[in-house]
């Protein structure tokens, strides 16, 4: 009603009867007082509340109305520094602090109020709440949420940017560059096709609903975009909220980023997207409290989400998800769910996890342990697939270990096995178990999901017990996850390598093929099989590798200091590379020069050192000194602060000595 009172033009800005209305329910409001058993409401949303409509009554509130709403604004008391007064919470009660000063023409409340918000636009100190070094976000903890607090705080940060421009409140040009910072190498590595990555909403995901829409004020945004003078920075802003608003010569972000602050890194290709989310010392990867988010124990273990352009195949699925088969993790299937204790869920954490990434390819590493069960895992990320391996695969009771390759919606579409032998079948709905033989002609070789057109290579097979495949109308509730009452019935594939009742200590490999036809398969693992991609996987107990032959690409991990050697002879790609030093590491090579870039997730200070059988010129390179010089060195220094810790660092040798 107040909204009607005041809205510019509105018909009704003079009704006597409303205005009497609003002041009868705002005094039975204001006499009750009503207090709610959580505190967020009593000291930041009623007060948010009631400032916003003593604002809107203007010169029309009463005496009693005015000390009252102020009285209760004064619990949204941000400078108590409270621990829940932080990121959006404190720009919440700073709201509320500029409601009021703005309805009482209180000078001192207004000017106290936007000095003090401007300064949440800075980067957190290590294991801050806020804005990361790494332009993720941070609440909660050392939780990433981007999609859910993140998202609070960027547009009130915008609201009062654009209330306050041209006045003498306005934000200076410094905060106003690393807010347009974040939102472009933060938020916008986040967003899938205009709704958010789960993986940064946090407890919202048990909640009836949950497409993950954007929720920015895009035109906001635009008119943002016209404070900015680096026309570089001010286009990227503009690109961003061209494709929130879906239009189809929006550009393109295409690359990769590994945010190693929050252990979780994004793949971006022009028809697909793939993002993980792991969880160490570092990081807190999810939270179960306000009895939501009941069952999500293994949200930090190597997820694996694939998005494919213009579909959603994670939406609405959480109230019907197998929470011990969810993409990328490997846990122990036939062993309860840890519950949700003290808003949290009992886990372990491991250190030697992270990720490197020189922009447009990435590696995630992950030192796994759950319960009784301990594996090396890696994720490598390139144009056409998604290479996982795992080596160590220790379980030490009689339990039975699960790594699920696919946790997804399938609306329609056919789901399609091919063997070793070439025989080709098509399932219908129900569940499958295909047992593993020494014979691997009678092994899976690939799955391909239809309607999704996305593949799974089984090509380097590994001792396991089965293939498991349940495809079908699953239907669930969400109070099983949540305080929500509401029904789902969905069709739903679950594909998962069942490595058998330990104890044991195994291996595996696969790779994920994103919009790949049924048809190319074939096709597709010939042409692997030639370019030598299968045969330039190499693992041992210490050491991941992956090359791309035709790319001039190579990405491995060395898993504690120890000598390695790594290499390849395809007939496209030749190399030999040397290391001892623990790190998460990228080749690449063109005509002039061949790169390396490393990451160490628990060192600073210091290099770490590769040896290639390259000759290369440059700072960080040091040619072999004997007179057949066929090697380099490379000798990274990794970063010297303890706030970028797990950052990746570049070299770059030139091929030719030019002086």
């Amino acid at each position: 009603m107040l909204q009607a009172l005041s809205v510019p033009d509105s018909t009704v800005q003079n009704d006597t009867k409303i205005l009497l209305a609003v002041h009868c329910a705002l005094n039975v409001w204001l006499n009750n007082d009503w207090q709610n058993p959580n505190w967020w409401f009593n000291q930041i949303n009623i007060p948010l509340e009631a400032t916003g409509q003593l604002l809107m009554l203007g010169d029309n509130a009463t005496n009693f109305q005015i000390e009252k709403i102020k009285e209760i604004s004064y619990r949204a008391a941000w400078w108590l520094h409270r621990p829940q007064d932080v990121g959006a919470n404190l720009v919440w009660m700073i709201q509320v602090q500029l409601y009021r000063s703005l309805a009482t023409v209180n000078i001192t409340g207004i000017e106290q109020g936007f000095e003090r918000m401007w300064e949440d636009i800075a980067i957190s100190p290590l294991d801050g709440e806020g804005v990361q070094i790494d332009w993720s976000y941070h609440f909660h903890g050392q939780q990433l949420l981007s999609g859910a607090y993140g998202l609070v705080w960027v547009n009130n940060i915008l609201l009062f940017i654009l209330c306050s421009n041209d006045t003498q409140y306005q934000l200076d040009k410094q905060r106003l560059l690393l807010f347009v910072e974040f939102l472009i190498q933060g938020d916008a590595w986040m967003i899938i096709d205009r709704e958010w990555d789960w993986h940064v909403v946090g407890r919202g995901i048990s909640g009836p609903g949950n497409g993950f829409k954007n929720g920015f004020q895009r035109s906001w945004m635009r008119s943002l975009a016209q404070f900015i003078q680096l026309n570089d920075t001010r286009n990227e802003l503009i690109d961003f909220v061209d494709r929130l608003d879906g239009k189809s010569n929006a550009s393109r972000l295409i690359g990769n980023k590994h945010f190693f602050t929050s252990d979780y890194q994004v793949h971006r290709r022009v028809t697909w997207i793939s993002t993980i989310k792991m969880q160490s010392i570092r990081s807190q990867p999810v939270e179960c409290i306000n009895g939501q988010n009941l069952k999500d124990e293994h949200g930090g273990q190597g997820v694996l989400n694939l998005y494919i352009a213009g579909k959603n195949d994670y939406a609405e699925i959480f109230a019907i998800i197998d929470w011990q088969a969810i993409n990328g993790i490997t846990v122990e299937h036939d062993i309860p769910l840890e519950p949700c204790q003290n808003g949290n869920f009992p886990m372990k954490k491991m250190s030697f996890v992270g990720g490197v990434s020189d922009g447009q390819y990435g590696l995630a590493i992950m030192d796994t342990a759950s319960h009784n069960l301990t594996a090396q895992r890696s994720w490598h990320f390139y144009d056409d697939a998604i290479i996982a391996v795992a080596t160590n695969l220790t379980l030490t009771l009689s339990r039975t270990a699960w790594t699920t390759l696919a946790s997804r919606l399938v609306v329609a579409g056919q789901i399609t096995i091919g063997f070793f032998n070439s025989t080709v079948i098509t399932l219908i709905d129900g569940n499958y178990s295909f047992p593993y033989s020494q014979n691997t002609t009678f092994n899976v070789q690939w799955i391909h999901v239809g309607g999704t057109e996305i593949g799974y290579l089984l090509q380097i097979q590994r001792q396991y017990s089965s293939l498991e495949i349940e495809i079908g109308i699953k239907t669930g509730n969400y109070d099983a996850i949540g305080p929500f009452n509401s029904t789902v019935t969905a069709r739903m594939l679950t594909v998962s390598i069942n490595h058998g009742v330990g104890p044991y200590i195994r291996d595996y490999g696969y790779i994920i093929l994103p919009n790949t036809s049924l048809e190319s398969i074939p096709a597709v693992i010939k042409q692997y099989d030639e370019e030598q991609v299968f045969s330039c996987i190499s693992t041992n107990n210490t050491f991941h590798g992956t090359i791309w032959p035709t790319r001039k690409r190579a990405s491995f991990v060395l898993w504690d200091n120890s000598t390695a050697t790594f290499s390849c002879k395809s007939l496209l790609f030749s190399i030999t590379i040397q290391l001892n030093d623990a790190g998460a590491y990228l080749f690449s090579e063109n005509s002039t020069d061949f790169s390396l870039t490393a990451s160490h997730p628990t060192r600073v200070n210091g290099t770490v050192k590769v040896t290639v059988d390259r000759v290369g010129y440059g700072e960080h390179c040091t040619v072999s000194s004997n007179s057949n010089a066929s090697t380099t060195m490379i000798i990274l220094p990794l970063p010297t602060s303890k706030e970028l810790l797990g950052g990746s660092v570049t070299a770059t040798c030139k091929k030719q000595n030019v002086t």
